[in-house]
């Protein structure tokens, strides 16, 4: 098969994740999808909201037939204080079988189509809401290339969290003393994100601070003051290779 070598990778990384999740317990920590939780989670106010354009690209169709299907997973999924929210955990693998479509994904470098294109912007929605709430940030991924220009950007340089089945995930602890969840909106303009919870939630501030630009290169820190903080604090470090506007169609 064309694709063995990577399914091989991906089943060892899988197993690999498995067995370091159990030996760190946080596999029991990680909530799965259920109808039935997911009616307590519809009860939740909402406290953060967040909105994105959506870019139109050859892709774009694929890109929203996609999100809504893991909407459909995602939505509405209690979190409860010390659970783990984990973006392939609730979504599973993005399959035709499982009804997702080939979208605009970034692998190796490079913009191909891939089963379940286009989740990487509900994945930084969610982090970006994540973040906002003072939640900690387990696990997450920036992509390997800037491919948008300054005009183009539907979030900032450093808001993204790019999700790959079985090699890379976002995982987001909830630090709340109530459970959590999300709800997404999708129309062919905007994808719409809101953080819900019982109890109110101050947000924190959120930036995203550019260090310069080398060799093709940009450094982005992500910062984040919570209520109360007088200074803010360096979260993460992203770096990002600019892609030539000739290879973003």
């Amino acid at each position: 098969m064309k694709n063995a070598p990577r399914e091989i990778r991906r089943f060892g990384r899988q197993l690999w994740r498995l067995a370091d999740d159990w030996l760190t317990g946080r596999y029991r920590r990680m909530v799965a999808p259920d109808g039935r939780l997911a009616l307590e989670g519809a009860a939740f106010p909402v406290r953060l909201t967040m909105q994105q354009r959506v870019l139109s690209t050859d892709y774009v169709e694929a890109k929203l037939h996609n999100i809504q299907q893991a909407r459909q997973r995602l939505e509405n999924v209690p979190v409860p204080p010390g659970g783990i929210l984990s973006f392939w955990r609730v979504v599973g693998r993005p399959t035709a079988a499982r009804g997702f479509q080939p979208g605009r994904s970034l692998l190796g470098g490079q913009l191909v189509a891939d089963y379940g294109g286009g989740l990487c912007q509900l994945s930084g929605l969610i982090y970006y809401l994540s973040l906002q709430a003072g939640l900690e940030i387990v696990e997450r991924h920036p992509h390997s290339r800037d491919i948008y220009q300054e005009t183009e950007r539907y979030a900032p340089l450093g808001a993204d969290a790019t999700v790959a089945y079985g090699f890379k995930d976002l995982r987001v602890l909830n630090t709340l003393s109530a459970s959590i969840c999300f709800r997404v909106s999708v129309d062919a303009e905007a994808i719409g994100g809101s953080l819900c919870c019982p109890a109110a939630i101050e947000p924190a501030d959120v930036e995203f601070v550019r260090k310069g630009e080398a060799a093709g290169f940009c450094t982005v820190e992500t910062r984040r003051r919570l209520p109360g903080e007088e200074e803010f604090r360096r979260l993460t470090v992203s770096r990002y290779r600019r892609i030539a506007p000739s290879a973003q169609s």
